[in-house]
């Protein structure tokens, strides 16, 4: 089984699709709350900033490569896998998973509306999905009462999988917080509740393969997508002097 490698000083796992499925689905009997995070640019270049958000990833069962930028700088640093592990091409395998196995899933995040078309949107693909309940959280920092009624609440429903769209960097402290208080494995899957529901339209494949997803999303999303862009040449540095520094090691 592959071990993590170092990206800028984030462990993540260089695997494809398949393999983060046998890492995460190996951790569903625990019970314990384990987390898993998907990783792009703009979480990695988060961390050189939020020490926190830093040490939060890198206490995660699992960081699976979700950006095609990462992916390449993996690559490039001389790990061999196929493709990327993307947030919402994930989420719908590991339902397809649960049907097959009769796990039940949980949403945790986004607003009231995004949810109902989610549930909405698994069931016609997934007729069998134990969607077992979705919490939209209000957006402000929840009392003790509040967030251990949550708690409780998905506990009840028996959830292995809880999938959480809080956003970076919310979402991965929000499960590192949850971890042993919540049985179900916890995947930190960020956009995926708007792309599978369309509200964020998915670049065709041809563009995410050639680098050129965020030329799509620009219109719908011009600042956040400007903001992410401006992060490029500063990860491409770090990457390039990571590079020299293992080959002068090696």
């Amino acid at each position: 089984m592959k071990q993590s490698v170092n990206l800028q000083g984030i462990n993540i796992l260089p695997v494809s699709m398949d393999e983060a499925m046998k890492r995460v689905t190996a951790h569903i009997p625990k019970r314990q709350g384990d987390y898993f995070c998907f990783t792009n640019i703009h979480v990695i270049m988060e961390c050189h900033k939020d020490h926190e958000l830093k040490a939060t990833l890198n206490k995660s069962t699992g960081n699976f490569p979700d950006g095609m930028g990462v992916a390449k700088a993996l690559k490039m640093l001389g790990n061999r896998f196929q493709d990327r592990v993307r947030g919402a091409d994930f989420m719908l395998k590991t339902c397809e998973f649960a049907c097959r196995h009769n796990l039940k899933v949980f949403f945790y995040g986004n607003t009231e509306e995004t949810l109902a078309l989610l549930s909405k949107k698994l069931r016609d693909l997934y007729p069998d999905l134990m969607i077992v309940g979705a919490i939209s959280p209000p957006f402000k920092d929840l009392t003790e009462d509040e967030d251990d009624a949550y708690v409780r609440q998905i506990n009840a429903s028996g959830a292995d999988m809880l999938f959480v769209s809080l956003g970076a960097p919310k979402q991965e402290k929000w499960m590192l917080k949850h971890k042993g208080r919540i049985a179900a494995v916890q995947l930190g899957v960020g956009a995926a509740f708007n792309f599978l529901t369309g509200q964020v339209k998915q670049a065709p494949v041809r563009m995410q393969k050639t680098y050129l997803e965020w030329l799509y999303r620009l219109p719908q999303e011009p600042k956040k997508t400007i903001y992410r862009m401006l992060l490029v040449p500063e990860f491409l540095c770090r990457l390039c002097i990571q590079m020299v520094q293992e080959r002068i090691r090696q």
